[in-house]
């Protein structure tokens, strides 16, 4: 999922400036020369490869603001992005108390670690309630983005 998106913000990254190119070249002739390139089509389809390839992510883009976008878009992102933070932070934590289990195996064969997150630090479970709650309009704008910075 990482790997495709990041191909996709390369090939984006890439081409950010390429309408820039797109200006005809003044000459002594032709001072001022027209375009007929729709750059807000550009910008536009810009922003929908950019949300299209960050979609599983959540990710909400790097230095990137549009007043396109909706507090509930904004929001319904940042879950996202927490969920996908959250299933990272539970795998590491699951591959290492597997290989410390491999570690101390070596000493005793019965040996075993199993690493969890505690109660207080914020679940799946939590957020799918809270993207549920916000989906319903029973989560405030300000509930959701204090429990995904403040967690």
């Amino acid at each position: 999922m990482l790997t495709k998106q990041n191909r996709i913000l390369a090939a984006l990254d890439k081409h950010q400036m390429r309408e820039t190119n797109l200006h005809p070249q003044a000459t002594l002739e032709n001072p001022n020369p027209t375009t007929h390139f729709d750059f807000i089509a550009w910008q536009t389809t810009q922003e929908e490869a950019l949300y299209r390839s960050t979609k599983f992510t959540g990710w909400k883009g790097r230095k990137y603001d549009s007043s396109k976008r909706s507090d509930f878009f904004d929001c319904h992102r940042l879950i996202r992005f927490r969920r996908n933070q959250l299933l990272l932070r539970d795998c590491i934590l699951k591959q290492l108390g597997t290989e410390l289990t491999k570690v101390g195996k070596q000493f005793d064969a019965k040996f075993q670690v199993k690493i969890t997150a505690t109660e207080q630090l914020p679940s799946i479970q939590q957020l799918n309630d809270l993207d549920r709650r916000l989906s319903d309009e029973d989560a405030s704008f300000s509930e959701v983005i204090e429990f995904c910075y403040e967690a």
